[in-house]
């Protein structure tokens, strides 16, 4: 830190051990606080740790604020074609004279 007691971009991503786009970017959406000196971003640790925790727990009340159908499923869930697999294509297994399909 330097004598204002204000990180950079660059000291701020090794703290939180994020690329310094992620950090640019957080400041530009407004996500962690930061003031400019020139075109230079400068954050105020304290201050960005508070609002990093404030936001963690916005994000947890909203996940166990969501809606919930009866019985606690939230939709039904889709049945795996074991013949399908994840692509939706049919499985083939080598016969004598070509391909089949199962």
């Amino acid at each position: 830190m330097k004598a204002t007691g204000l990180l950079s971009i660059k000291q701020l991503a090794e703290l939180l051990g994020v690329s310094m786009d992620t950090i640019r970017r957080a400041a530009r959406k407004g996500l962690i606080p930061s003031t400019r000196e020139g075109t230079a971003y400068r954050f105020d640790w304290r201050k960005v740790r508070r609002a990093m925790e404030a936001r963690a727990k916005e994000m947890r009340n909203r996940r166990s604020m969501q809606a919930s159908a009866p019985g606690g499923e939230s939709r039904p869930r889709a049945v795996k074609c074991p013949r399908c697999g994840n692509t939706g294509a049919l499985t083939t297994h080598i016969v004598t004279g070509g391909l089949s399909v199962r």
